[in-house]
């Protein structure tokens, strides 16, 4: 009895560390992993373009702020969102946020001046002081002129695509 025990032991042992060795392959779906960096060359593009995407937000009192979007899918879903007129929140002590009408494809992590979606929450970031990454954060682009407005900006501002470069 103790030898067909010791044998099914053993059997059951070579069959589990033969599952644990198997390679699996990935399946899709949307869950993200554990990264604090999620960038557009971590992602594949749903778009082939390489041209840069600019869209520049416009204040009632006509300031504007440029920012080039990367190649992301969230970027992309953003990008084919506009024109869009929708209202500014402050948020914490370092940025401002907008809920853009329909969720982003959160397929890319960000530094002052960048602009993400927080997946979780669905609205899109505009980041103008230190801040920590965040699992739930994806890079959408980053601001290259009025990043030194972006701290007074509030109430309703226009976004649109600007023409192609």
């Amino acid at each position: 009895m103790k030898k067909i025990f010791l044998l099914l032991s053993l059997l059951l042992m070579t069959f589990s560390l033969t599952a644990c060795n198997a390679q699996v392959e990935p399946t899709q779906d949307n869950t993200t992993t554990n990264t604090n960096v999620k960038t557009a060359t971590e992602t594949t593009s749903s778009s082939t373009s390489t041209q840069s995407k600019i869209i520049k937000l416009t204040t009632t009192n006509n300031q504007t702020i440029e920012i080039e979007l990367n190649n992301s899918p969230a970027a992309n879903d953003l990008y084919n969102q506009l024109p869009l007129s929708i209202d500014l929140e402050d948020y914490s002590t370092n940025e401002k946020i907008f809920y853009p009408p329909n969720k982003l494809n959160t397929e890319s992590t960000p530094k002052i001046g960048t602009l993400a979606y927080y997946e979780p929450w669905g609205d899109v970031v505009i980041f103008y002081d230190d801040f920590r990454a965040n699992n739930d954060l994806y890079e959408l682009g980053h601001v290259i002129s009025g990043g030194d407005i972006v701290s007074e900006l509030s109430g309703t501002v226009t976004i649109e695509a600007m023409p192609n470069q």
